[in-house]
């Protein structure tokens, strides 16, 4: 009986064991890793420790880097410069202004294009070329340059398109002590005609009528003519034309049979009967367009074998447009922008005239004239020489400085050729460099000597 009921007490702890088992749940696996992964990357590392390595995390620090950045810094931003610009976009010398104001706002985006100009010591400035009108006015040109000099305080001037528009800013420019680079011709801005000194704020790159004057005395000398006429416009530029050829012509054998001023704006010119009885062999034209292509038509009917000699006033597509066939076989002297596809290309003009040439039809549909290498010219020297100033300084300090920098350069390259200005020459220019030009089939063409005939 004993051993019975050990083995029902046996039996019945195991079968409670089982059941136990069979009721109890199933237990939660431990986890692998022990700390939960979070669900995004992390920005920053956990606050707690640091940890032994760092974390390869790609998100940028939330807090700036204490290194020094080893990206070059950005360029000192110094003040803007200010260039004033008036030309003759209206009035009788728009046709040579348009293409002055089409030039400086071509020069004033690639200015804004190129961020500016960086200075000698690495501050980089804005340029700003302040376009005026002066309506062929002396009056005008005269009120707008004081107001760009005293309101607008610019550091240089680019001003005018006339001789007599440009005239009346020399004694505003230099009482005020601005450097003004004119886009006139006349000898009398840069040099004073009874001192025959220079003018210690006005320079100019144009050349001026005795050059022309001497170009157009080689080419009579070359085909023969010892007897001209010379009639020119009654304007500042027209007189001026025919003082350099008075000064001229005689020393290459030339004799002025016949000379008279005509009015600009006349459609007439009884000049032409006294033209045909002095028995001048040559007829030159001391004019800008409109009245040069006006009266080279004259000249054309009322002698039709005659030549005619224009000055480098004459330069523009107008004259071919307004005289048509009247102009065919006219010559003159002129920059050599109207001809740069045929200049050698050891010519160091040609590149730049050519480059000048399509960028210029980016702003006009017109021809490009030598007025708006004119233009070009001046506003390169200016910003050559705001090149030159160190950041800081009064504003006269920097048109002392500018005027410097316009009086010394050397071997400048220009529409026309290499320049080189001194304290004695306001200019630089070598008549050398002037191209002989024909009106050919509509266009200007270079005439070499050995055709000269």
């Amino acid at each position: 009986m004993k051993v019975r009921h050990e083995l029902l007490m046996v039996v019945v702890s195991v079968a409670l064991v089982v059941l136990l088992a069979a009721c109890a749940p199933a237990p939660t696996p431990t986890p692998v890793p022990t700390v939960p992964p979070p669900t995004t990357a992390p920005t920053v590392a956990p606050p707690t420790a640091a940890p032994t390595k760092p974390p390869a995390a790609t998100a940028p620090p939330t807090t700036a880097p204490t290194a020094a950045p080893t990206a070059t810094a950005a360029p000192k931003v110094g003040v803007v410069y200010k260039i004033g610009f008036i030309s003759a976009a209206t009035g009788a010398g728009a046709s040579l202004g348009v293409p002055e104001r089409d030039v400086a706002k071509l020069v004033a985006d690639q200015l804004k294009a190129a961020g500016g100009i960086v200075g000698p010591d690495g501050v980089k400035h804005d340029v700003q070329i302040l376009i005026f009108d002066d309506q062929s006015s002396a009056d005008t040109a005269a009120t707008l340059a004081r107001r760009l000099i005293e309101q607008e305080q610019v550091q240089v001037l680019v001003a005018s398109t006339q001789t007599g528009t440009s005239t009346a800013i020399v004694p505003i420019a230099t009482e005020a002590k601005v450097p003004n680079i004119s886009m006139a011709s006349a000898r009398s801005l840069i040099e004073d005609p009874q001192t025959k000194k220079m003018r210690e704020w006005i320079f100019k790159p144009v050349p001026e009528n005795s050059h022309s004057a001497s170009k157009q005395a080689e080419y009579l000398k070359a085909v023969g003519v010892t007897k001209v006429c010379h009639l020119y416009e009654n304007s500042s530029y027209g007189q001026d034309t025919f003082a350099a050829a008075s000064a001229v012509f005689p020393t290459a054998g030339i004799t002025i049979v016949y000379s008279d001023a005509f009015d600009p704006k006349a459609t007439e010119f009884p000049q032409l009967a006294k033209v045909k009885s002095s028995g001048c062999e040559a007829v030159v034209i001391g004019a800008i367009p409109p009245a040069s292509p006006v009266m080279n038509v004259a000249v054309r009917d009322a002698l039709p074998n005659v030549r005619i000699i224009h000055g480098h006033g004459s330069c523009s597509p107008d004259l071919v447009k307004a005289a048509g066939k009247a102009a065919e076989g006219t010559v003159m002297p002129c920059g050599k922008i109207l001809v740069a596809d045929s200049l050698p290309d050891s010519d160091p003009a040609k590149a730049l005239n050519l480059k000048l040439i399509k960028d210029y039809a980016t702003v006009s549909k017109d021809p490009i004239s030598t007025f708006a290498g004119h233009a070009y010219d001046a506003l390169q020297w200016a910003i050559a020489a705001l090149k030159t100033l160190p950041d800081g300084g009064t504003l006269a300090e920097q048109r002392t400085k500018v005027r410097e920098a316009l009086e010394n350069l050397k071997n400048f390259p220009t529409t026309h050729g290499l320049y080189n200005t001194s304290p004695t020459d306001h200019l630089g220019f070598n008549a050398s460099e002037f191209a002989f030009v024909v009106v050919k089939d509509g266009k200007f063409v270079v005439l070499p000597k050995d055709q000269w005939k």
